[in-house]
């Protein structure tokens, strides 16, 4: 990862988060399927670029307000960039035997999301209810689709969709600015 030189404490410690977290965004996304190669990449490229313009922000060594909005800006498009690609519908295929651990991977993610949301307050418990409801019918789906032993890679697209949709509508859930459904 690359790290942007010292300057004003606060901000440059908030790009530097967002930046290592943004990394490593990537890197899970890589080893869970959710990401190909040429998406990482792409992606990688991307937060080297953010990297750079905060060097060469902090060239004159301060972080102004104006550089630390634009290098924030560049941080929440590159955001949901990740959050796009790790969700459309390309990703690594799975080997049957990996198809299962994907989904459970997945599953558990998604709850731990949705417990977030709950602690810091972007859920309510109704929302959250709501979500885990969805979580248990992808569990069920699981469920039926193991049911001869197997998981075909039809059952294991449909499955996937389906934690597509959860991870949208908790995404939607937890940044709805207080608009509650």
């Amino acid at each position: 990862m690359c790290a942007i030189p010292s300057a004003s404490r606060s901000q440059t410690a908030c790009v530097t988060r967002h930046l290592g977290n943004q990394v490593n965004r990537i890197q899970k996304g890589l080893s869970d399927g959710t990401l190909t190669l040429g998406e990482a990449g792409g992606l990688a490229a991307q937060q080297a670029r953010i990297a750079e313009a905060g060097s060469r922000a902090l060239a004159d060594g301060k972080l102004d307000r104006g550089e630390f909005k634009e290098l924030r800006q560049m941080q929440r498009s590159a955001s949901r960039d990740i959050f796009e690609q790790r969700h459309n519908a390309t990703e690594r295929p799975a080997a049957p035997s990996e198809r299962s651990p994907r989904i459970d991977s997945h599953q558990n993610n998604q709850g731990n999301r949705i417990q977030r949301g709950l602690e810091d307050g972007s859920l309510t418990a109704s929302e959250a209810r709501g979500l885990m409801d969805q979580q248990n019918r992808i569990a069920e789906a699981k469920g039926s689709a193991l049911a001869d032993g197997t998981m075909d890679e039809a059952e294991y697209t449909q499955l996937r969709e389906l934690q597509r949709q959860a991870s949208r509508d908790i995404f939607s859930a937890r940044h709805n600015c207080g608009i509650r459904a």
